[in-house]
């Protein structure tokens, strides 16, 4: 185990003593001391980081080292502020299989929180990672970053602020995200392109969009499937979306639940969702964005989506019509959005020889209350909308437990 000089010790005991404020000077003799643990970092080493509030003008960054955990005394007693960073866009990056980071918080990096990429095992427990500044376009894109990982854990996590995703997990595989509290980022959870996933108990609140699960085009990973989305609370997510313009994101209206986006097999079920303007459920085609694609191998389409046994009541402020989805809602309901949309596109390679859907690739809604529910039938321009849910009134079959094998 590493441990720090006792010049930078006492700069820690220092600083503790202070920790109310949660402000700090830079201190280079600390930061000299930290980033050389993780340059010297050997496999098996355990990355101590003392109790304090710390400004660091630099990037963390761990490169290929094994199995290393970094540890802080705390999310809220071990702060690592990257406000007015000089070098590097991440607070903390991540090339390297077997990393646990747990205790501690990573705030106002220029750029993503914490990015970890093309790693297997890789867990974030118990962290503060986010801006203070709430929403705001100049915050980084992501909180917790995986990307291109295999076997991802990410609990019991307070992340906030993001300009785009607080928790996001993109193109990778066998996933956990489960306890977390994400609150005033443009989307609270977004899993996207991504295989194998459970998101679970988590409070998502005060962001622009609740949970995102998508799959976009152009890609190196694409027509992510299977995801879990159970006992989590989606409540009063109905802050403005101050996405940066042109991403996907950008698009959310202020005041969405879940979303299930040209994805296939996903699970929706045993969750509170409440308190949102514009609309709690959709579950739409990349072709609503209306924005063309030229990959040939990606599938547009939703397929095998359940919603079901949720608790859905919907908020009593107006939907948002600044942005391509909420615009698209209003223009078709006014102010009265159902609470479960499917804009009713179905890829023909889903549809057996008779013209019914394939069992596995219905679109499933049943046993969430006395909700109200639209299939906007946009395949041919809304000629055949019905409101009619009774059509949606099956099951599909149960998704396996995600096992990480860390």
């Amino acid at each position: 185990m590493k441990q720090f000089l006792p010049l930078v010790l006492i700069s820690a005991l220092i600083l503790s003593g202070c920790k109310t404020k949660q402000t700090a000077s830079f201190d280079a003799t600390f930061e000299k001391q930290l980033q050389e643990q993780f340059i010297n970092a050997k496999e098996g080493d355990v990355i101590e980081l003392p109790e304090g509030t710390y400004t660091l003008n630099r990037s963390l960054v761990l490169d290929g080292v094994k199995n290393i955990t970094i540890r802080g005394k705390g999310k809220d007693k071990t702060i690592l502020s990257f406000k007015g960073q000089k070098d590097g866009a991440e607070g903390l990056r991540i090339t390297a299989d077997g990393v646990v980071m747990e205790d501690f918080a990573i705030l106002d990096p220029k750029g993503d929180c914490i990015k970890v990429q093309d790693a297997t095992n890789v867990t974030f427990r118990r962290l503060k990672v986010g801006w203070n500044s709430l929403h705001d376009p100049k915050n980084g894109s992501y909180g917790t970053y995986p990307v291109g990982c295999t076997n991802v854990l990410i609990e019991d996590c307070d992340v906030f602020g993001s300009s785009d995703a607080g928790v996001y997990v993109g193109q990778s595989k066998n996933i956990i995200v489960r306890r977390n509290h994400v609150h005033d980022n443009v989307a609270g959870i977004e899993i996207e392109n991504s295989t194998d996933a459970e998101v679970s108990d988590n409070l998502s609140e005060n962001n622009t969009g609740g949970i995102l699960v998508f799959d976009l085009p152009e890609l190196p990973k694409k027509n992510g499937m299977r995801c879990a989305v159970h006992n989590n609370r989606i409540v009063n997510n109905n802050g403005r979306n101050f996405g940066v313009k042109g991403t996907t994101v950008a698009e959310i209206p202020a005041g969405t639940g879940i979303i299930a986006m040209a994805t296939n097999f996903c699970d929706i079920a045993n969750n509170e969702i409440s308190g949102q303007n514009t609309i709690q459920v959709a579950v739409v085609s990349y072709l609503s964005l209306q924005k063309p694609f030229k990959d040939s191998i990606y599938d547009p389409y939703c397929g095998g989506i359940s919603v079901h046994d949720n608790r859905i009541t919907r908020g009593t402020g107006n939907p948002d019509n600044s942005v391509t989805f909420g615009q698209l809602f209003i223009a078709i309901f006014g102010d009265k959005i159902p609470d479960v949309v499917f804009d009713g596109e179905i890829n023909p390679a889903y549809l057996n020889n008779d013209g019914t859907i394939k069992e596995d690739q219905k679109i499933c809604v049943r046993n969430n209350g006395n909700i109200t529910f639209s299939n906007l039938d946009m395949e041919h321009k809304g000629k055949n909308r019905s409101s009619d849910i009774s059509k949606y009134d099956c099951s599909l079959a149960p998704l396996q437990e995600i096992k990480l094998n860390q």
